[in-house]
């Protein structure tokens, strides 16, 4: 932008314009700051009623350099200020301690109160100096302050200032005063009182534990309580104290400890100390003396000693003294401490059963020959040394088995509670037992606590059918049952008919339980001992009792091969035909042999596969593989059917057709489309067919024609489609008859699980049970109470029988860029607008061969432009048409299929109209989209790549001309040109928006075509003739000067 002045303040603003349509210059003129005359070379510049957006976003410009211009000078702040001078001084200081040698020492001295711990320091130069304020000395390191502290003895503080021995007591007194301030800080906003100088650190209990560990080994100036000044030396162990005991008076002790000897608590460790050392006690010494000396410490006047009556010395020994007495602490002064030992509590418990459903325990505890029930203890005499805890440790025990007491006080009793009974037996009386003398009456021992039945299981493989059989020690069905339905509620035991206890703690059991509960077993099927299942419950059979255990579990040879094939299809050995074998990559390859080995057991699967992956390629080799087997004579080959029908979406349906022409030309395909008669007609021919390909719509429609045959495989593409399994279409594809079943969809799952449950309906009936018995075992506990078994029970049941890799697990197999072409066909309206629009301009072309020249080539454009609108929506030449549009239809399908499966997508689309169109269809499908054509601003168009680069919106619709250069949107890794475009080159520009540096994912790209049209010819013709696009048109203007009448025809050609 330059600004130039005029005379009389005139002033003139030029500068140049971008926009997504070109560049544009652009001049305004301004007198008493409005705009008085304008002029820009855009298209509006000229025919536009008042001034362009060129010339209103240089005016805003203008006036904003001027106000920057003319705005006062910004004035340092004086916090700034001062953070320059405070860093600054830092700094300095930190050069300064670098140059000179750490000499000054920083010495503590450690203050031991009764009730508190405290530091004080001093400053050793050549003299030592005592610090008056440890607060004021903390800032002064901070800061690189320079303090003097006496004539001659000054210097600028820091951490290397002082020697390495004292720089972490520095730090530590840095740290604590820090907080000491930020509490008085507090204190001050409330009260205004500044903090007194703080000449000494109170220790906090931490404080303590940092203090020693910086200073231990070393000798410390300590002052006593008494305020006697010493030095100590630190030291960590076990203190070498003594414990004095010695008797006094009449019948009592006296327990004393030294009168210098002081203690302080830290937050891990006991601290103690005498006249030479202080010692931080190891774990067992703090544990044996910090109740024993605070307590004593705590007595009133300091006497440092206790007295205890004869009565409360066998208690005092037994849980205080005796520690000290085993640690060498304890002088006992002669004294017999045997004699005060309590005498040894005995115990015996009698357990009887005098009725059924009771047990009685009479409780006997004895010293010497006194004995004694342990609820009545206040009969004990005094004169017993009593073991209190031993005699408590007794009464936790009978409470915790009996809660009941007999009105005679003598037995303890269960009744009527067989929970109760079941514990005191399977557990109770053996912890009796170790406390004590048990006797068990016979009654009692007749009530048997069993060991759970081994469980053991056998399966083996008969047409087609697994045979499993379930053993439990001779059990019959009904107690087998019985257990598990106690188990499941989660009991301890079983009460079994004859009285006896079944202990249900065997992990046996829930294997068993997992067994019949994940194969939906119920009394019928166990009734026989021998249960029947598909051979497609092998692998969640083998599963399930592998991952659980603890059950035998005997195979036979064809079971364990239906197992390891299922486990991994690589084991198999099956080759594609030589056709497919050259373009198939090492994971199609994959695909196929486990679509093979699915098949060679007769069991469906669902080919998931993420988009862009050919999942219809290894369809086809399938397909063509069956074909091969069939040639070459084989007895399986030879006793299925031969035809093989394919469903898909209607727009998939010339795709499926192209796809079969590429990769299995020898493959006879009926593409099944057209009126009901023609349909008809060529159903009646089925049978010479190796494919049919058929839409969903128009199987429900010919349904009787297809239940007349049997099929070799029945493909349903997009199973998406069968979500719903009340639907006609759902109904329609499992009515149809056929060997083997198989489902494409890149999302098996949408939004419910009975979506999974549907395709799994129609692959195998039965796999996943009823929906009713489906939605009770997986919907339910998964969605709603997020129960993670049976999720996994449920990834476990259909694991084998689902194959999808994503782009990411693939990607070195890959190219940098897939491109992709998915073909529509015309029909109904659109296909008779259209021919009849190509007719004429052939016919116009072959009658008048001048039409052909250059003269006459502009309208041969518009005429070619009309064309590719009817393939595009017939609506963007007509605007009253209300029929369909089949490749509007098919990028509809794409767009949600792509979007569900959470990828993001760039359209590409010469004509900005044709967007509207589709962004009007995603909106009534809830999609979100961007939209960018010509008519966005530049602001506009910065956010919203932006934002698509940040948020989940997944569609981006673009118009060649404002976007297909300069943009950068490596956040989609799908790109779909809607319609081609004649400039390869441009085309290709335009799939670079995301396929470029900083791309992380593998790109995808469809061009949309619509069969025997102006687009396919158009497509041929660049695969021949690369720099074709710029014989056609090269930026909206007419260049088809090298272009002859007989090309220009054949691209006509329908």
């Amino acid at each position: 932008m330059t600004v130039d002045t005029f005379w009389k303040g005139e002033v003139r603003v030029q500068a140049v314009a971008e926009d997504g349509e070109g560049s544009y210059r652009t001049r305004i003129f301004i007198k008493s700051g409005e705009i008085y005359d304008y002029h820009c070379s855009c298209p509006y510049g000229s025919s536009y009623k008042g001034i362009c957006e060129h010339g209103l976003e240089l005016f805003k410009k203008y006036r904003l350099r001027e106000q920057e211009m003319n705005a006062l000078p910004v004035s340092t702040s004086p916090a700034v200020r001062a953070m320059i001078r405070e860093y600054t001084n830092r700094e300095v200081a930190r050069i300064m301690g670098e140059e000179t040698a750490p000499v000054v020492e920083f010495v503590p001295c450690l203050i031991i109160s009764r009730r508190q711990v405290s530091l004080e320091c001093r400053i050793r130069g050549k003299r030592q100096y005592l610090i008056k304020d440890l607060g004021a000395f903390a800032d002064a390191v901070r800061t690189g302050k320079r303090v003097e502290y006496g004539k001659g003895f000054a210097f600028e503080h820091s951490l290397l200032a002082f020697s390495e021995e004292s720089r972490p007591l520095v730090q530590m007194v840095m740290e604590e005063t820090g907080a000491y301030k930020e509490h008085y800080e507090d204190i001050r906003k409330r009260t205004a009182a500044a903090a007194p100088a703080l000449n000494t650190l109170l220790l906090s209990r931490s404080a303590c534990d940092r203090f020693f560990a910086i200073v231990e080994g070393r000798e410390i100036e300590t002052e006593t309580c008494r305020g006697h000044r010493t030095r100590l030396k630190f030291l960590r162990g076990k203190p070498a104290i003594r414990v004095r005991a010695q008797r006094i008076g009449r019948e009592g002790l006296e327990i004393r400890i030294p009168d210098e000897l002081m203690v302080f608590q830290g937050e891990k460790s006991l601290y103690v100390a005498d006249e030479t050392h202080l010692y931080c006690c190891d774990d067992e010494s703090t544990e044996n003396l910090t109740i024993f000396l605070t307590q004593i410490l705590s007595e009133p006047g300091g006497a440092r000693k206790v007295s205890v009556n004869e009565r409360d010395i066998p208690l005092f020994y037994e849980r205080v003294l005796k520690k000290l007495d085993l640690s060498g602490i304890l002088e006992s002064g002669g004294i017999d401490w045997d004699y005060y030992r309590p005498g040894e509590l005995q115990a015996r418990f009698e357990f009887d059963s005098r009725q059924p459903g009771e047990i009685t325990m009479k409780p006997i505890l004895s010293y010497g020959d006194f004995s004694f029930h342990p609820l009545e203890d206040e009969k004990i005499p005094k004169e017993i040394c009593r073991d209190v805890p031993e005699e408590f440790r007794v009464s936790r025990l009978i409470t915790k088995y009996f809660e009941y007491r007999e009105d005679n006080g003598e037995y303890l009793v269960i009744r009527d509670d067989e929970d109760a009974i079941y514990r005191l037996l399977s557990e109770g009386i053996d912890r009796f037992g170790e406390t004590g003398e048990v006797w068990v009456s016979d009654s009692v021992k007749s009530m048997k606590v069993l060991a759970p039945p081994q469980i053991s299981l056998g399966v083996s493989v008969h047409e087609g059918w697994l045979n499993l059989k379930v053993d439990a020690e001779g059990m019959n069905t009904s107690e087998i049952m019985r257990i598990l339905s106690e188990y499941k509620q989660k009991k301890k035991y079983c009460r079994m008919k004859n009285g006896d206890f079944l202990r249900l703690t065997d992990d046996g059991l829930l294997t068993l339980l997992k067994l019949t509960d994940g194969l939906a077993l119920g009394k019928n099927e166990l009734q026989s001992g021998m249960i029947s299942l598909p051979a497609y419950r092998a692998f969640y059979l083998e599963s399930l009792v592998k991952e659980n255990g603890h059950i035998p579990f005997s195979r036979d040879s064809l079971f364990k091969t239906i197992v390891r094939d299922l486990q991994s299809s690589e084991t198999v050995g099956y080759e594609p035909p030589a056709e497919q074998r050259k373009v198939l990559r090492e994971y199609q390859k994959a695909g196929f042999v486990w679509m093979k080995m699915l098949d060679g057991y007769r069991f469906g699967g669902i080919l998931a596969d993420d988009m862009g992956l050919g999942k219809t390629l290894q369809t086809i080799t399938l397909l063509a593989a069956e074909k091969e087997e069939r040639a070459c004579g084989t007895a399986e080959g030879m006793a299925q059917p031969s035809v093989s029908l394919v469903i898909c979406p209607a727009s998939l349906i010339y795709n499926w057709g192209h796809e079969f022409s590429i990769f299995a030309p020898s493959l006879r395909v009926l593409l099944v489309t057209g009126p009901q008669a023609e349909r008809q007609k060529e159903l009646e021919q089925i049978d010479e067919y190796d494919a049919v390909v058929t839409s969903y719509d128009l199987l429900k429609r010919d349904l009787p024609y297809y239940m007349e045959h049997t099929f070799r495989f029945e493909i349903i593409d997009e199973a998406q489609y069968i979500k719903n399994a009340s639907t006609q279409s759902a109904k329609a594809v499992k009515a149809v008859k056929a060997i083997s079943r198989f489902a494409l969809t890149g999302t098996p799952v949408e939004n419910r699980l009975s979506e999974l449950w549907s395709i799994f309906d129609y692959l195998m009936p039965g796999f996943l049970f009823t929906y009713r018995k489906f939605k009770t075992m997986f919907e339910i506990p998964i969605v709603k109470e997020e129960d993670e078994e049976a999720l996994e029970n449920l990834h476990r049941m259909i694991r084998p029988f689902i194959l999808r890799r994503l782009k990411s697990d693939v990607l070195k197999e890959l190219p940098v860029k897939l491109e992709k072409v998915v073909y529509s066909a015309p029909e109904g309206k659109q296909k008779e607008l259209y021919r009849a629009a190509a007719l004429k301009l052939r016919q116009s072309l072959e009658e008048d061969e001048k039409t052909a020249e250059t003269s006459g080539k502009f309208q041969i454009l518009a005429e070619l432009t009309r064309l590719r609108q009817l393939c595009c929506d017939p609506s963007l030449c007509f605007e009253r048409y209300n029929g369909e549009s089949a490749k509007l239809e098919t990028c509809v399908s794409l767009l949600l299929s792509a979007a569900e499966s959470g990828h993001k997508i760039l359209l590409f689309s010469q004509f900005a109209s044709m967007l509207g169109i589709i962004g009007n269809r995603l909106k009534k499908e809830g999609i979100p989209f961007y939209l960018l054509t010509g008519s966005t601003t530049k602001e506009e168009r910065n956010k919203m790549v932006n934002a698509f680069h940040r948020d989940q919106v997944p569609v981006f619709l673009i118009s060649l001309k404002a976007g297909g250069t300069g943009l950068n949107l490596t956040a989609a890794d799908i790109v779909i040109h809607y319609d081609p475009w004649w400039n390869v080159a441009a085309q290709n520009q335009a799939t670079d928006r995301a396929h470029r540096i900083g791309q992380e994912k593998q790109v995808t790209v469809y061009k949309l075509i619509m069969k025997d049209t102006i687009e396919e010819n158009i497509l041929n013709l660049q695969e021949a003739k690369k720099n074709l696009a710029d014989q056609i048109v090269t930026e909206g203007m007419v260049s088809l000067a090298e272009m002859s009448r007989e090309e220009l025809i054949k691209i006509l050609e329908i």
